[in-house]
């Protein structure tokens, strides 16, 4: 086989791969979802012409300088020539070959990233609906002895007014009265102590569980 044979073996070798790579790059275009960092071009401008985002472009270059290579070798061009335009040709599909390597990695990468920070997104939510729940608990208990406490203060504003009410009988009374007055005024001040002692528990526990604490 010529030299020009060999050659011409070697680019529909490249050919075929340029395909592959159009597929691919197509594919890949198609399903990018990641927002360009820049306006900067993914290779070097010396290596090609094209400067854009998409990498089925740098394929279509490809393809172009193929058929290029192809019509310099029908023409007869110069050897040296066609030595440069092959080498740059061959350069160029492993650019392609590397960044769709290297892309492909970082839109799984990306993925990743994006269904790592949906997930934990959800687990801050799930827990924020946790701590919610247990807000709501708290603040539902709180309420309730809050009630609670309004009731005990209601008790002791009436055992107080009580408890002056039968002094003052006390002290108008005859004396045959005194006694069970007495012993009236001493129950509804055990009465107001235990009254006390309740507010005094309300409150602690009021307290305590504001406080996050359960005990």
């Amino acid at each position: 086989m010529s030299l020009g044979g060999l050659v011409l073996n070697q680019l529909n070798k490249i050919d075929q791969l340029l395909k592959q790579l159009a597929k691919q790059a197509q594919s890949y275009d198609q399903h990018n979802k990641i927002p360009p960092l820049a306006d900067n071009t993914l290779f070097d401008p010396q290596l090609f012409k094209t400067q854009s985002r998409q990498l089925m472009d740098y394929v279509n270059e490809s393809q172009q300088l193929l058929r290029h290579v192809k019509h310099s070798i029908s023409s007869k061009s110069a050897n040296t020539l066609i030595q440069f335009q092959c080498d740059k040709l061959v350069d160029q599909c492993q650019a392609i070959k590397k960044a769709l390597s290297s892309q492909s990695q970082r839109t799984k990468s990306y993925r990743q990233d994006k269904a790592f920070k949906s997930k934990t997104f959800a687990n801050k939510q799930q827990k924020s609906n946790d701590f919610a729940w247990l807000a709501q608990r708290i603040m539902g208990n709180s309420q309730q002895l809050y009630h609670e406490l309004s009731k005990h203060h209601g008790y002791k504003q009436k055992l107080e007014l009580r408890i002056t009410q039968l002094n003052t009988q006390l002290n108008q009374c005859a004396m045959e009265q005194k006694i069970a007055l007495q012993q009236e005024v001493l129950r509804q001040q055990k009465r107001l102590g235990q009254c006390n002692k309740a507010i005094y528990f309300i409150e602690q526990k009021i307290e305590r569980i504001e406080s996050g604490k359960t005990r």
